[in-house]
């Protein structure tokens, strides 16, 4: 009977490019939210220093909190 139960592998073992495209999709997760949610349905009037089609401060949060789970992942 085969092993229904694999080895878990830690985030810091993975390869390199594995992780960086971990990162990106989560990036990107947050992209998809921000044009089909947030500019679709006029959100972006209610959200302080939202730009509309335009880089602001909330990327930079996002990518923040991405670098934090990277590293968190990475040390443990």
């Amino acid at each position: 009977m085969p092993d229904i139960n694999p080895a878990k592998i830690p985030f810091k073992a993975l390869p390199f490019s594995v992780k960086l495209m971990t990162c990106a999709s989560m990036f990107m997760a947050w992209v998809l939210f921000a044009e089909f949610v947030i500019d679709r349905y006029g959100w972006h009037e209610f959200l302080p220093f939202y730009r509309f089609a335009d880089i602001c401060p909330y990327e930079f949060v996002v990518l923040g909190l991405i670098g934090v789970f990277w590293w968190r992942r990475h040390k443990s």
